[in-house]
C-alpha cells in the first residue's frame, strides 16, 4: 500500500511540474483583459473589439489551464498562433446572453459591453470567443490575435480612488480560489462600514456546506471605491442614484434582479488585485442580486435574506448553478431547449442523466420522484426546476438553488461547488 501511495505521489508531483512548465513555456504572471462589444437579437450575435490591457497579478490556476466543465453560454479560448494549440479556455456567462432570451430581443438589437481575462502571453495568441446555441454547442462567433508587443496594448495600473485590504490569505494566488468583494453604493463616510461587511460575508461564505471543508482553499480581499449616493437605482421607482459601479435593480423588468451593465468599469476598479471571482456588495437593504457565472456576483446586504442571497447568488457565479424554482415569474423565455441536455451540473432533461446525478439515486427511489414529504431527504428526480414546471428535473425535494433557506445546499449541488473549489485549489 506505501508504494501504491509514493507512486500517486510521483505521478502527482509529475503533472504538476509539467503543467507548470506548460504555463512557463505560453505565460507571464501578468494578467490580460481583453474588452469588446457585444451586438445582436435573439438570433443574431456580433463582436467588435475595444481595448486590451495588461494587469498585474493572473490569479488563476497555473495547473488547470484548460476548461474541462463546459459551463456557460460563451466560452473564450486562446491559442498559440504559431503551432496553434490551444493553451488557455474558460467557460462564462454574460447580461448580454441573458437579454437574448427577453422579449425585447425578439423586437432589437442592443449592445453591450463585455470583458474577459486570461494569463498574459509571451508571444502572439489567437482568441476565439464562441456563443452556446439553443442546440447546446458552441459556435465561433469572433476571432482576434493579438501580440504582446503591440503598442494597442495598455499598461493599466491600480484604480486612483480605491482602498483594498487583504481579508484572508491562505497561501499563493495561484493556488487558491481568490475572491474580491467590491463597494456599490457605499458613501466615503461608510468605508469601515463596508470592510465589516466584507468580514461578515466572508465569515458566512465558510458558515454553509461545502465551503466550510474549505476555507484554507481560499484568499479573500475587498476594495472599496466610494460612491456619491448609497444604493442602488431603482428604475421602476425613477430612482437613479450616483454610484461607482452604476448598479440598479429592475433589471430586464424584473423587481429583484439586481446588476450592473458596466463589468468594464468593475475590472477597472479591481485592476491589480487577484482574483477569480468578483463579488458586488451593495448597500442597500431592498432584496435582491444576481449572479452570472465567472462574470460577477451581486447582492444587497442589508436585509434579512442577504445571507441567503449572497450563497444562492455565488451559486450561479461560481458553480454554473442553475435557479430549480419554476413557479416565479421572471422574463425570460426557453431557457431550457426540452430536446437537449443542460450544461448546468443541478437541472437534466433525462437525455444524458447518466453525466448528472442518477448513480446517486437508490433503487428504492421511485423515478420521477413524487413531491411528497416522504421524499425530502432523499436525492431524486423531481419535476420541475429552471423556471419550468414540465420537462425538467431537480436532484431534490429542496435546496437553496430552489427556496430562501440558509445552508440547505442539496448534495448534488455541493458536489458540484466542491468541483469547482478543486479546480482552482492545490494543497500545500
Amino acid at each position: 500500500m506505501k508504494h501504491i501511495h509514493l507512486l500517486f505521489f510521483l505521478q502527482l508531483s509529475f503533472f504538476s511540474l509539467s503543467a507548470q512548465q506548460e504555463y512557463t513555456k505560453y505565460f507571464t504572471d501578468d494578467k490580460l483583459r481583453y474588452d469588446y462589444t457585444i451586438t445582436g437579437d435573439h438570433q443574431v450575435t456580433r463582436i467588435q473589439d475595444m481595448n486590451f490591457y495588461r494587469e498585474h497579478n493572473w490569479s488563476g490556476s497555473k495547473l488547470n489551464l484548460i476548461d474541462t466543465f463546459q459551463y456557460g453560454e460563451l466560452l473564450l479560448e486562446v491559442f498559440d498562433s504559431s503551432t496553434s494549440k490551444l493553451i488557455y479556455s474558460k467557460g462564462y456567462s454574460s447580461l448580454y446572453k441573458e437579454w437574448q432570451t427577453t422579449d425585447e430581443a425578439i423586437l432589437s438589437e442592443r449592445t453591450f459591453s463585455e470583458s474577459v481575462i486570461a494569463p498574459f502571453p509571451k508571444h502572439s495568441i489567437r482568441i476565439k470567443l464562441s456563443e452556446r446555441g439553443f442546440d447546446m454547442r458552441f459556435k465561433e462567433i469572433h476571432t482576434t490575435y493579438i501580440n504582446p508587443t503591440s503598442r494597442e496594448i495598455e499598461e493599466i495600473e491600480p484604480f486612483e480612488f480605491v482602498r483594498s485590504h487583504h481579508i484572508l490569505v491562505n497561501g499563493p494566488v495561484s493556488s487558491k480560489v481568490d475572491i474580491v468583494f467590491v463597494s456599490e453604493g457605499y458613501t466615503s463616510s461608510e468605508e469601515e462600514f463596508f470592510f465589516d461587511d466584507v468580514k461578515k460575508f466572508s465569515d458566512i461564505l465558510f458558515n454553509w456546506d461545502p465551503y466550510h471543508n474549505y476555507r484554507n482553499a481560499f484568499n479573500i480581499y475587498g476594495v472599496f471605491v466610494a460612491s456619491e449616493d448609497k444604493g442602488a437605482d431603482i428604475p421602476q421607482d425613477s430612482l437613479w442614484l450616483n454610484t461607482a459601479l452604476n448598479a440598479g435593480f429592475n433589471t430586464f423588468g424584473s423587481d429583484r434582479y439586481l446588476t450592473t451593465n458596466d463589468i468594464c468599469r468593475v475590472r477597472d476598479v479591481v485592476a491589480g488585485i487577484p482574483y477569480d471571482q468578483i463579488c458586488i456588495l451593495v448597500n442597500s437593504d431592498k432584496y435582491g442580486g444576481g449572479g452570472i457565472y465567472n462574470f460577477y456576483t451581486i447582492f444587497s446586504t442589508g436585509n434579512a435574506l442577504s445571507e441567503f442571497l449572497f450563497h444562492h447568488e455565488f451559486g450561479h457565479g461560481f458553480a454554473s448553478l442553475a435557479d430549480e424554482y419554476f413557479s416565479s415569474i421572471v422574463p425570460y423565455n426557453n431557457m431550457v431547449n426540452l430536446n437537449c441536455e443542460p450544461y448546468q451540473p443541478n437541472i437534466t432533461i433525462l437525455i444524458n442523466f447518466d453525466r448528472k446525478w442518477k448513480s446517486m439515486i437508490a433503487d428504492t427511489v421511485p423515478i420521477p420522484t413524487p413531491y411528497s414529504q416522504a421524499y425530502t431527504d432523499v436525492i431524486g428526480l423531481f419535476e420541475g426546476a429552471a423556471y419550468t414546471s414540465k420537462g425538467v428535473y431537480r436532484p431534490c425535494y429542496d435546496c437553496s438553488m430552489k427556496s430562501k433557506i440558509n445552508n440547505a445546499f442539496c448534495p448534488v449541488c455541493k458536489i458540484a461547488i466542491e468541483q469547482m473549489i478543486l479546480f482552482y485549489y492545490t494543497s500545500e
